[in-house]
């Protein structure tokens, strides 16, 4: 190509000047080498831990689904006086939990006896149409508590009735911690009865006590008097989870009971074993009711691959190609002008190998004006090149990232070391966006840097989908009040500020009187309306301090700090007034009215679910003494 010149003498002569820049250019590239692959691995773990937080989030919403099912068989039993083995059918037929449950094996009840009563049982399922029922396993015992009723009733869950799961010792501890603290508790790995094929499943159980109407339950010995049986749920742990597990591409995972990681603690493993060693991992724990879970994540072989990209690779190789390129064309400036032009043109080749990268590439002096950005650069902020050379990239923020960010960023490059963050900037038309950045310094031959390189990636449409999942996590999506979740969190830490300050607030619990017939003579549009509406007005009268919560329906919780018994009949008071407005929906006036139940810490309870509980067994007390009132779990009062 320049074969008018003797570059081997002219080499011969510069031998140390060569040597040295080439060396500095394999350093300039080393750095761009590691920054890239940096900044793509990082990447592809960020992508990897939205997937487990988003796994995680559906196994925990799916428990608290089923754990809903339970709840409401247990308000089937309580809104009757007996029901019958074809009421309990229709009950979960309606339900149709194969549907709107998937995953799960079935919802039945099972019967507390004593010895004394296991002949009479036994006589009236016979009655009842199973000739050949016994109580199994078979032996004397003290307690039983027997399958009477399991819904669907198809082959496998045939197996279970009659079966007597305080016969065994996982499954009645289970039932035991259930049964005295009144609450959802699951069970360890289990063999299901289910289980009739020569390929088994792991099995789980999820129980919840049903106690006699109208008992008193305050205390562990009054729960155990009162307990009749169990409303519980088997899970067959394959058909459960594979309901469940999302971006199956992106990640497989291990469910484990204990932290003893071996087969007998194994619940499930969504892949088969093999010696491929995985890129990314990672160990959570999830609280299923009483229950805690070691859940591994591993990444995927499909995931590894996809974020295996040759961009490092690629940007190294041009980058030391484009430095040795310009190294040749300075050393042959020397000896001839038409050389020169010659080596400007391959400048030119390879300068658009660099203007054509995906990602946004900027080199700044070192005062941080703009020397170079590459065309995506322009298509990210809307500025052309020669707008932004010569300018700081200070033009392009927002305020909205904190000035902490830029100190650390100018420590970091003042330091010689590649800094990596996140910018909230603006377009040249004023549009929001986020940049993951990573800025490296440029060094020179004898150590002095020179210039800095930012690799810029625009990331607002993940942020976007994060901050969306964070809302689905923590919000009703119908009112956009707190949910749950939030609820929990806030009670908690006012739990710990009342008892450190000898304190008091007070939660109600406000359940709509004859919701179930506004959806069912308006629709469940006007039924939504009504509730967006009634969240609004709630707001409208809180202070800053307190809270209130859709948890399902036409149920809302309120958190009151500081809030005593007088403060609490006036804030009640005043929701009445409220909701006794008018609400038009459409070409309806509704009148609307609701019934209130208040418990106060610490005198009606010193933990959550206590107080839960009371508030919401004094907003029934509420419904039967007329509704469109306020009663106290303590005593009653009339709005």
């Amino acid at each position: 190509m320049f074969k008018y010149y003797n570059l081997s003498k002219f080499f011969s002569y510069n031998r140390a000047t060569v040597l040295v820049a080439i060396f500095i250019s394999f350093i300039t590239a080393a750095i761009i080498w590691y920054a890239a692959k940096d900044y793509y691995y990082y990447l592809a773990t960020e992508k990897f831990e939205a997937a487990v937080n988003e796994n995680l989030n559906s196994i925990d919403k799916r428990i608290s689904k089923y754990e809903a099912v339970l709840r409401g068989g247990i308000g089937f039993f309580h809104g009757s006086d007996y029901v019958s083995r074809q009421e309990w059918h229709d009950f979960i037929e309606a339900l149709d939990i194969k549907k709107n449950y998937p995953g799960i094996q079935g919802v039945g009840f099972s019967k507390m006896i004593h010895l004394g009563e296991v002949a009479e049982l036994e006589s009236e399922m016979k009655k009842d149409g199973f000739e050949t029922f016994s109580i199994k396993p078979s032996g004397e015992r003290q307690e039983y508590s027997v399958i009477l009723y399991l819904e669907p009733m198809d082959k496998r869950n045939i197996e279970a009735i009659g079966y007597d799961m305080f016969s065994e010792p996982t499954r009645r501890a289970a039932m035991e911690t259930a049964r005295d603290s009144a609450a959802v508790s699951l069970s360890k790995k289990v063999t299901l009865v289910q289980e009739i094929d020569s390929h088994k499943q792991s099995g789980i159980l999820m129980y919840l006590p049903l106690y006699k109407k109208g008992s008193k339950i305050d205390t562990i010995e009054e729960r155990r008097k009162a307990l009749i049986g169990f409303v519980y749920s088997p899970f067959r742990m394959n058909d459960f989870m594979n309901n469940i597990v999302l971006e199956r591409s992106i990640l497989s995972f291990e469910v484990y009971d204990d932290q003893n990681i071996s087969d007998k603690h194994l619940l499930y493993r969504s892949f088969e074993a093999s010696s491929y060693v995985q890129k990314h991992h990672a160990i959570k724990t999830l609280n299923v009711n009483n229950q805690i879970w070691y859940i591994h994540f591993y990444s995927t072989k499909e995931f590894d691959n996809s974020t295996d990209t040759l961009y490092p690779l690629v940007m190294t190789t041009v980058g030391l190609f484009v430095q040795l390129f310009l190294l040749f064309i300075i050393f042959l400036l020397f000896k001839s002008r038409d050389l020169l032009k010659a080596q400007t043109k391959e400048l030119q080749k390879l300068s658009q190998a660099v203007e054509q990268s995906p990602s946004t590439i900027v080199i700044t002096d070192l005062e941080g004006n703009i020397e170079y950005a590459n065309e995506a650069f322009s298509k990210t902020t809307g500025y052309l090149g020669e707008e932004a050379i010569g300018r700081n990239p200070r033009f392009l923020q927002s305020g909205k990232t904190d000035s902490e960010v830029y100190n650390d960023m100018w420590e970091s490059l003042k330091a010689g070391k590649i800094w990596h963050g996140e910018f909230i900037n603006l377009t040249k038309e004023g549009v929001e966006y986020i940049e993951s950045v990573k800025i490296s310094p440029i060094f020179q031959d004898d150590g002095t840097v020179s210039n800095y390189m930012a690799i810029k990636e625009d990331i607002t449409d993940k942020k976007h989908s994060e901050e969306r999942i964070y809302y689905l996590a923590n919000f009703d999506s119908l009112t956009g009040l707190p949910n749950r979740v939030q609820l929990e969190e806030r009670i908690n830490y006012a739990i710990g500020t009342a008892k450190r300050n000898n304190g008091c607030f007070s939660v109600m619990f406000l359940d709509l009187d004859y919701f179930k017939e506004i959806n069912d003579t308006l629709g469940h549009d006007a039924g939504d309306s009504l509730l967006i509406e009634l969240g609004a007005r709630f707001k409208s009268v809180l202070r800053e301090i307190d809270m209130v919560s859709r948890v399902g329906g036409d149920e809302f919780i309120f958190l009151f700090l500081d809030t005593d018994v007088q403060g609490s009949s006036y804030i009640a008071k005043k929701l009445l007034q409220v909701i006794d407005s008018p609400f038009k929906l459409g070409d309806n006036e509704l009148l609307v009215t609701a019934s209130i139940g208040i418990a106060i810490y610490p005198v009606n309870g010193e933990d959550k679910e206590t107080l839960f509980k009371n508030a919401d067994i004094a907003m029934y007390r509420a419904k039967q003494e007329g509704r469109n009132r306020y009663c106290f779990y303590s005593e009653v009062y009339s709005s």
